[in-house]
């Protein structure tokens, strides 16, 4: 596996920060996944409850992980407590095991910024390189640290993609599982992708919906080609499926053509058609986010 996108937050005193037994149960899952990826001796950690949401020994465990991934990769951090119970506990130590942690992270090539205490990333990156497709079919197992058993996972291909990857994408037909709590498995069903590409995972999926009718006169280009449609607010994701009602007609020339997202600008999205131009007007339906933290 590699590294995922952790969650990381800011710790500054606020009055309605809370220290949680989730917080703790997400420090100790992120130290246990950056000690795998650096090669440190794992730990078990006792998973934390609503009952025993901070225990001393426990972060002792914790702060002691820490220092020794950092003395193993070279990042200097601050320096760590030494833990008993009566020891006064405030903001201050949160932000200091947060920091050191994610300084870790970096240095390892973690991605995404830290975010306020008390939030949660619904929406994560990750990348498919081509050296990790195993097994018959081919797929690879991702660490999604907000994967559970029963969750509802969205997985997909960022606008942000090139046209390499779409083809690529479209050409592996990928599909995606839970295989375990905080696993998901991606397998290519096609031809096995020779490039990396770029994914996100969304939980519960892109939420908002708005459904638009590409006309077949409006597309620019000589191929590929483009036109561009206007949404209510400002997506930072986005996927385009086939609207209800469609067509075979329709279904046919969606397919046909390939189309997805490319580009965002504001309120604006740019769909890109990269196999063939359409010859008949395509209702679309575009789902996005506002938001990746919530």
């Amino acid at each position: 596996m590699t590294l995922p996108e952790l969650t990381f937050c800011l710790w500054d005193g606020d009055p309605d920060e809370h220290f949680r037994w989730i917080d703790m149960n997400r420090l100790t899952y992120n130290a246990d996944i950056i000690a795998r990826e650096a090669g440190v001796t794992r730990v078990q950690f006792v998973p934390a409850d609503r009952a025993q949401q901070f225990r001393y020994d426990e972060v002792q465990k914790l702060e002691d992980l820490i220092a020794a991934i950092a003395l193993h990769i070279g990042v200097p951090i601050e320096q760590i407590r030494s833990w008993s119970a009566g020891i006064r506990v405030d903001y201050r130590d949160f932000e200091r095991i947060e920091s050191n942690l994610y300084a870790c992270y970096l240095a390892l090539g973690g991605v995404g910024e830290r975010i306020p205490a008390g939030k949660f990333k619904r929406i994560v990156n990750a990348t498919l390189f081509p050296d990790r497709w195993a097994s018959t079919p081919p797929s690879i197992d991702l660490d999604v640290p907000m994967a559970g058993t029963s969750s509802e996972l969205v997985v997909f291909v960022p606008h942000t993609a090139s046209m390499e990857q779409r083809l690529a994408e479209m050409e592996a037909r990928m599909v995606g599982s839970l295989v375990s709590d905080k696993v998901m498995r991606i397998t290519a069903t096609g031809v096995t992708p020779r490039i990396q590409i770029p994914i996100r995972i969304a939980l519960g999926g892109l939420t908002m919906i708005e459904n638009k009718t590409l006309a077949s006169t409006d597309w620019a280009g000589d191929g590929p080609w483009t036109q561009t449609v206007t949404l209510s607010e400002s997506p930072d994701n986005v996927m385009v499926g086939m609207a209800e009602g469609m067509t075979s007609e329709q279904t046919k020339a969606f397919a046909e053509a390939g189309l997805h997202a490319s580009a965002i600008d504001g309120t604006s999205v740019t769909i890109r058609a990269i196999f063939k131009q359409p010859t008949v007007n395509i209702p679309i339906g575009i789902y996005y986010s506002t938001a990746s933290v919530v």
